[in-house]
C-alpha cells in the first residue's frame, strides 16, 4: 500500500512543473547554504589555529611562562611533592573524561591542599 502511495505522489511531482521548478530552488539554497557554512567552520578553524599559536609564539607570554617555572617552587600550595604532576596529569581531556569531575577535583584537593608537616 506505502509502495502506491509513494508511485502516486512521484507521478504527481512529475507532472507538475512548478513543483519541480521549486524543489530545484530549494536544493540549489539549501547546496549553497551548507558550502557556506562549511566554509565559515573551516575558516574558524584555521583562524582560531593561527591565533593559539601566535599566541604561543609571543615573547611576553612565553616570559610570563618562565617566571610562572620558577616562581612554582616558591608557592607554598603547589610546593608539595607530586601537586605540580597532579596538576600537569589533570591538563588531559581523558583524564576527565574516564573519572568523574568530583573524583578529579579531589585528588587535585589531597595532592595539593592537604595539610601535611
Amino acid at each position: 500500500m506505502k509502495h502506491l502511495v509513494l508511485l502516486e505522489l512521484m507521478r504527481k511531482f512529475k507532472a507538475n512543473e512548478q513543483l519541480k521548478r521549486k524543489f530545484k530552488i530549494f536544493l540549489g539554497v539549501g547546496l549553497a547554504g551548507l558550502l557556506l557554512v562549511g566554509a565559515l567552520i573551516i575558516w574558524a578553524g584555521v583562524a582560531t589555529i593561527q591565533h593559539v599559536a601566535g599566541l604561543g609564539a609571543n615573547a611576553k607570554v612565553q616570559e610570563q611562562v618562565r617566571d610562572l617555572k620558577t616562581e612554582i617552587p616558591d608557592l607554598p600550595a603547589l610546593a608539595k611533592a607530586g601537586c605540580w604532576d597532579k596538576v600537569q596529569s589533570l591538563l588531559s581531556v581523558g583524564v576527565w573524561l574516564e573519572k568523574p569531575v568530583a573524583a578529579n577535583l579531589q585528588s587535585l584537593k589531597d595532592a595539593c591542599l592537604s595539610e601535611e608537616p
